[in-house]
Formats: structure tokens, sequence, C-alpha cells
């Protein structure tokens, strides 16, 4: 009987500052990508940075959602996943952002998704979540390299969050897992959390 390679386990990179930073920095950059396509990027990596959604998550969020961020700093999102509630925050920086990349005014239909395609009768519908996904993941890698996903964000605020020594109770909670041990999973040190925890 032939043995089986072992298949390389790969690094997965965590989204930190500096590679959102990066990302948001290509992406405003980018003349070729299409106004929509470019907003809907933005939108996504902003909103994914701040609250470690899951994309598919994201997807499921309108301009409702942003209002009441905006308005009261916090919004409840239906999770599709784990058929429960998750409730959102925003502080003042996420705030500020979403300010820049949303225009909500009196008459605008809050029932729009926040990642829409570009014409109108269909920003009520979204894109396709697996059309999305590919896309988002194929620009990360593009910018960022290989080992960055969508869930490359919600990995790294997990990881920053235990590294500022951040209940796992209360990670937990504000990432919507139902078990803290999941939550434990996810931290995962960076390079420059391992050196300084160096002793010798």
């Amino acid at each position: 009987m032939k043995k089986k390679k072992p298949t390389l386990k790969r690094i997965k990179e965590s989204v930190t500052e500096q590679e959102y930073k990066k990302l948001m920095s290509a992406i405003r950059g980018d003349e070729s990508l299409r106004p929509n396509t470019k907003d809907n990027l933005l939108r996504a990596f902003t909103i994914l940075y701040f609250t470690g959604l899951r994309l598919n998550e994201l997807q499921q969020m309108k301009l409702l959602h942003i209002k009441e961020l905006l308005d009261t700093g916090e919004t409840k999102l239906l999770l599709l996943k784990t058929k429960s509630e998750r409730k959102l925050f925003a502080g003042d920086e996420f705030q500020k952002q979403l300010k820049k990349l949303l225009s909500i005014t009196t008459d605008t239909d809050l029932q729009i998704k926040v990642i829409s395609k570009g014409s109108s009768q269909n920003k009520r519908e979204g894109i396709h979540p697996f059309t999305f996904i590919a896309q988002v993941n194929e620009v990360m890698k593009s910018i960022l390299g290989d080992g960055y996903t969508s869930h490359s964000f919600r990995q790294g605020l997990i990881t920053e969050m235990g590294a500022k020594g951040i209940n796992t109770k209360i990670i937990s909670k504000f990432i919507g897992h139902s078990d803290v041990k999941t939550t434990m999973g996810y931290i995962k040190p960076t390079d420059a959390d391992v050196k300084g925890a160096m002793i010798r």
C-alpha cells in the first residue's frame, strides 16, 4: 500500500493594522477597479477589520445596521450559520471610517445591502456569497501574499484582543462564538508577540 504524502500545513496570517492600511491604500489607488467594486472592497475590509465578522455575515448587513452603528454605536445582526444574533459595536474610529465610506440620508433606502451589485434594482439582493468571497480572497492574496483570506481579519482581531489580555469570555461574546474553546483556537500570536515574549 502506497503511503500518502503529508500535506503541508500553511501558516494562516492575521490582519493587523499594518495589513489593513496596506489593503485600503492599494484599493484606493487601483484605478482599474470599477467604482462599485472599489466601494464594496473598502467597506468589506473596514467592517471586517473592526468587527471580525465572517464574510457571509457581512453580506447580510444592510444600511439599516450601519445607521444604527452610527446613531447608537451598536446593532444586532442575525447570523444564519449559528441561527443566533450577534451584537456589533462601533467605537469612535469605526464610526469615523463608516462615515467616510457610506453616506446615509433621510431618503436612503435602509434595506439596501452594504455589499451590493452596482445597478439600483439589485442593491437589495447583494452579490452571490461565493463570488464575493473569491474576489476578496484573490485581492487580499495579490496585495498581502499567501496565507491571507477574509478570515485573517477575524483571526487578527481575536489575536489582538487576546494579546491585550482581554478575558477570553468577553472575546468569545464579542466575536459571536458559542464556545470559548473555539475562540482559544483563533488566538495566534504574531511573530512580534513571540519575539516580545522571549526571555533569553
